[in-house]
């Protein structure tokens, strides 16, 4: 049986169009594996998915808050509680609040070695390529989290020896740049091959596949199990993802990563039909417009078919990164 943590990720994560084609066309064996499959709120279109999907498979649904207050928050720790019960019911294992601290601890440490990673992209020579490292964190999606903490910790082990012998893998006059928007679901490495290939650092990902996904830790002092409930709703309800609104711990966010990872311009990010990012792409440019980091404003999909008019953009905007100097005020291409 494919466990539900496994399900809601990818699916979370997963254009919602390619999850409906994979199970029509038959070609994810997923769909005949799982015993359910778990969807959330987070857009319209993944609301219309799920319903499309419960006529072929079994189908569970969180309501996600689109607020922060905190009644939202008492909300999503209710959705939460009544997911356990549903994973009890499915997996025929009653959930504990040992059971459940052991699993906190356990994903908690599996951010903890992603920060560790990505700590090494913050200094002037970082020993790994944003490429390499965006494949490490889509991994961290679907592999076993006690085996993912083991094997990204001795791949920093060797990034540590790296540092020392001052190996890095850019050219020390490389401009620096930060992702943000849409997640980047494996098998998507497109943007940062493109980039990379153009003698510039990806030395970030503001998303769900990047610093948002490892940025918070659940509070492990809870001993109840209704008190790891709300740990749980509290840590969830600090993502700032697109979907919430007003929204503007994200901007506060891509404005810090700027400065921890010493950007020299932003590429927000938009996969074709995700109006959320699309829209916020408008207030991530803005702002960044105010503090002198130029933004490029991409709308791309998993195809590679856009690539040559990508490339063009791309080293357009790098003619802006060289002349700016990252002082200087500048627009938006």
């Amino acid at each position: 049986m494919v466990s539900a943590r496994w399900i809601q990720d990818n699916v979370n994560l997963s254009c919602y169009k390619a999850s409906i084609g994979a199970r029509l066309s038959r070609t994810c064996p997923f769909f005949s594996l799982a015993n359910i499959f778990v969807g959330e709120t987070t857009c319209d279109g993944k609301k219309k998915a799920w319903e499309i999907l419960s006529k072929y498979a079994p189908v569970y649904v969180m309501e996600l808050p689109q607020q922060k207050q905190f009644k939202n928050v008492a909300v999503w720790a209710q959705e939460i509680q009544k997911f356990l019960i549903k994973v009890e019911e499915i997996t025929g294992n009653k959930i504990t609040a040992e059971s459940l601290s052991k699993a906190i601890k356990l994903v908690n440490n599996k951010r903890r070695v992603l920060q560790r990673l990505y700590n090494f992209r913050k200094l002037a020579n970082p020993p790994i390529s944003g490429k390499d490292c965006l494949l490490v964190s889509q991994i961290a999606f679907y592999d076993d989290p006690a085996r993912f903490i083991e094997m990204t910790n001795k791949l920093c082990d060797e990034l540590d020896q790296r540092v020392c012998d001052g190996i890095g893998v850019y050219a020390p006059d490389a401009k620096r740049v930060l992702f943000t928007g849409t997640p980047m679901a494996i098998p998507n490495w497109k943007l940062h091959h493109l980039v990379e290939n153009e003698n510039v650092a990806v030395v970030g990902e503001e998303t769900c596949t990047g610093i948002r996904y490892f940025d918070n830790l659940v509070d492990e002092t809870q001993t109840t199990l209704s008190g790891m409930v709300n740990a749980l709703a509290e840590r969830y309800m600090k993502i700032n993802c697109a979907c919430f609104t007003p929204n503007s711990g994200r901007i506060e966010d891509i404005k810090r990563y700027v400065q921890e990872y010493s950007v020299d311009g932003v590429i927000d990010v938009s996969l074709k039909f995700c109006t959320l990012y699309d829209v916020e792409g408008y207030m991530v440019e803005d702002v960044l417009k105010e503090v002198g980091i130029p933004v490029l404003g991409l709308e791309t999909d998993y195809s590679v078919g856009d690539s040559a008019q990508l490339c063009t953009r791309i080293e357009a905007f790098l003619e802006i990164l060289d002349n700016n100097g990252g002082n200087k005020k500048v627009g938006v291409i």
